[in-house]
């Protein structure tokens, strides 16, 4: 079993009186949208479902993943707005009986606190915009355990662009 955890790509600061719900991605996330989930597109073990927070820069980085993966079910759910590893771990078990490969795409810091707690050796301080992790488990989604996993790969829009310039 694999599970794919997506952080939403860089978001716009500069619109004043949108909410933070309401915020979009700025140019650079705009711009890394595409080049990601060519990226993502090119892996192996890939989602075939697709959770998304339900805030506009989350919802638009789930667009792009979704636009590589047609097949993957996505799902948008509000408790992954700003939600702490507790609510991403509930959610991930409650993916469908019959998934393989689950994604989930929200914000920072639950996100990188899951990944740190998921694997019990990763430590990562911080998962950028648009950094991708995935991590193989044994168990069941429905069972998945913090500790439960290893992590298998981890990219980000920076590390992508110097292997690109390479």
């Amino acid at each position: 079993m694999h599970v794919w955890l997506i952080r939403h790509a860089k978001s716009a600061w500069s619109q004043p009186g949108l909410t933070d719900f309401d915020r979009p991605l700025n140019a650079r996330g705009e711009r890394d949208g595409p080049v990601m989930a060519d990226w993502l597109s090119r892996q192996s073990d890939l989602p075939t479902w697709i959770w998304s927070s339900d805030a506009v820069r989350a919802r638009t980085t789930a667009g792009f993943v979704h636009a590589v993966l047609p097949d993957a079910e996505l799902q948008t759910d509000h408790r992954l707005y700003h939600a702490g590893p507790e609510t991403i771990l509930n959610l991930i078990r409650a993916t469908p009986q019959g998934v393989n490969s689950v994604a989930i795409v929200a914000h920072n810091p639950g996100l990188t606190q899951m990944c740190n707690l998921l694997c019990a050796t990763a430590r990562i301080n911080n998962l950028p915009t648009f950094g991708v992790t995935r991590f193989e488990t044994q168990s069941t989604l429905a069972d998945l355990q913090f500790g439960g996993a290893e992590i298998t790969l981890l990219q980000t829009p920076k590390r992508l662009n110097a292997e690109t310039d390479n």
